[in-house]
């Protein structure tokens, strides 16, 4: 077995297209694994059902399964024995700051100096919704490095009653001393990413954010980095919406965190009175295959990636068939002509992004460090997808996680369809999607619109079936490879499709082209050759939302090929999970 561990998780901000990591995660401290190789039972994440299955292989060596059986569940059992949920009691206040805590409230076009260079709400035409819908009464956690509580365009919108810092259990979620001293650079990223949420409006201050009379709730969990502290975070029942700007610090190596899906999984059964709390994630920056993680890909999570102003998607945003949508971000390069996204920073000039970067954001020159114009990465398109929802929410308060998951699939806009590059397809309901977009790019106008008078989804569906793999060695260097075939009969309208694939002795995963294909003929890339580095594939979770609203119903492929000869291995098993409705 081959394991290696990353004692921390990175933020997904780039600066210059260097990543940065958030110090408080040091060794000592958040102990998230990512898996290259997992042969050991007791180790796997994933647990498959029991049920028989034969194989027969064919003259033509197709590997075709039979089974005896599939199982089809209503989606309210599937969490009933959830354990160890986190806490959800509240924090008693004891933030020594005077001011008293005011919102300021719609008042036409915004006052705020720097909204002008706020170019990611022109792409969201917020102006169109403001006047409707702020996001008021919609609570938005941001679990990052810390919100500064003292900032004057934060501090009327923070709910210091629900906000925590773990290092030293208090209700102000700012960058404690030790963070500010190890990183006083890296550590306004949370504060970087609340602004863009939920900074004030019209209040003649600074910028404004996209859901401005929304509740910021401030968990800073990498004051300490414990896996315990985000699980807590994650699952905490009070809060709509959980924002989150982070991930496993290298998507070429499969990762998992138990602890922050215990807490997702937490949320969606009992959050916002258990319509679930909707899960927001970036995709990450690395430019690489998005679908590395059994925590983003999950269909409890909003699996988010990038693009720049000119509605490009720049190279660091990572792509996948398990990526939502996309979202305005930050420029990879350009910084210097205003490409990035302006938002709040740690106050004074000593911390913050804009500490050393002055000369590169010189429309702040009069705001002495307070703002800054060089948020960027998948980082920056969270919050902007997060302030959005607060603002759907706000239209239609009764909606579920899926259906606004639901909403906002469909409602995006295609971009660039007729570019190969973005490799767009029309699936068999005639739902376009590309790996780079997913459905396309967040349109705010649109998802409200279609949020106010939605009619719910009809209650959630699972079915589940495995397949016992006989003779299923994949070819070395070969491009014909294998493939293994399960049926479904039940009928549903999909949502979402999970795989679990056992291909344990094979131990160069980058070597592997792993593709689905639907009884609608759409097929999903999982894998591509050169996704990842080495290791094997021990009984682990891909996932993919490129068969929306196809039918369930008939025959699934599963091809994998083995198009590098550096080693051999065997599919011993796989299993299909669709939910649906």
């Amino acid at each position: 077995m081959k394991m290696w561990s990353l004692k921390r998780v990175s933020s997904y901000l780039l600066i210059s297209g260097l990543a940065i990591s958030l110090s408080g995660c040091d060794s000592s401290t958040k102990d998230s694994e990512s898996f290259i190789a997992d042969d050991s039972e007791e180790n796997s994440t994933i647990v498959t059902s029991s049920n028989s299955y034969q194989t027969t292989q064919t003259n033509s060596g197709e590997i075709e399964t039979s089974s005896d059986s599939e199982t089809i569940e209503q989606v309210s059992s599937e969490l009933s024995s959830s354990s160890n949920n986190p806490t959800t009691e509240s924090v008693t206040p004891s933030v020594g700051l005077k001011i008293p805590q005011i919102k300021t409230l719609y008042s036409g076009v915004p006052n705020d100096p720097i909204y002008g260079y706020q170019w990611h709400l022109t792409m969201l035409h917020t102006e169109d919704i403001w006047s409707q819908y702020s996001g008021s009464g919609v609570s938005v956690s941001v679990i990052d490095s810390g919100v500064e509580a003292s900032h004057p365009d934060l501090y009327h919108n923070i709910d210091f009653s629900k906000s925590y810092r773990y290092s030293d259990s208090s209700n102000d979620p700012s960058p404690d001393k030790n963070q500010l001293s190890s990183d006083p650079y890296g550590n306004a990223h949370g504060t970087a990413c609340a602004g863009i949420i939920g900074a004030s409006g019209w209040n003649e201050e600074g910028v404004i954010g996209v859901a401005p009379t929304s509740d910021i709730v401030g968990f800073n969990a990498f004051s300490t980095g414990y896996d315990a502290d985000f699980e807590d975070a994650l699952g905490r029942a009070d809060i709509d919406i959980s924002s989150n700007s982070w991930g496993g610090q290298l998507s070429d190596m499969l990762y998992d965190d138990p602890a922050s899906m215990r807490g997702v999984q937490n949320g969606i059964q009992n959050g916002r009175g258990g319509k679930g709390t909707i899960y927001v994630f970036a995709s990450g920056n690395e430019g690489n295959n998005a679908n590395y993680s059994t925590l983003h890909g999950s269909k409890y999570v909003f699996n988010i990636g990038s693009v720049t102003v000119d509605y490009e998607v720049p190279s660091y945003s990572n792509h996948g068939d398990n990526l939502l949508l996309t979202a305005p971000a930050g420029d990879q390069y350009g910084l210097m002509r205003n490409r990035g996204i302006f938002t709040t920073d740690l106050v004074g000039e000593t911390y913050g992004f804009d500490n050393d970067y002055s000369s590169a954001t010189r429309v702040l020159g009069d705001y002495d460090g307070d703002y800054t114009g060089l948020m960027n990465g998948t980082s920056s398109a969270v919050p902007v997808v997060s302030g959005s929802i607060a603002l759907i929410l706000e239209a239609n308060p009764s909606l579920t996680y899926r259906e606004t998951k639901y909403i906002l699939a469909k409602s995006s806009t295609p971009t660039n369809v007729d570019d190969q590059f973005y490799r767009w397809e029309e699936n068999g309901a005639g739902v376009l999607f590309s790996p780079y977009y997913g459905f396309g790019v967040l349109n705010l106008v649109s998802a409200v619109e279609m949020a106010k008078d939605f009619n719910h989804l009809s209650e959630e569906y699972i079915i589940s079936k495995n397949a016992t793999v006989q003779n299923g060695e994949i070819p070395d260097g070969d491009e014909t490879g294998i493939e293994s075939t399960i049926e479904i009969e039940n009928s549903i309208n999909i949502e979402h499709v999970k795989i679990i694939l056992d291909i344990p002795n094979h131990r160069s995963i980058g070597d592997l082209e792993i593709t689905l294909e639907s009884p609608m003929g759409t097929t999903s890339q999982i894998l591509s050759t050169g996704d990842m580095s080495e290791g094997t594939i021990s009984n682990w979770e891909f996932n993919s939302l490129k068969f929306l609203d196809e039918v369930s119903t008939g025959v699934w492929r599963l091809r994998i090929r083995d198009l590098l000869s550096r080693d051999v291995g065997t599919l011993n098993s796989w299993s299909l999970t669709i939910s649906g409705r």
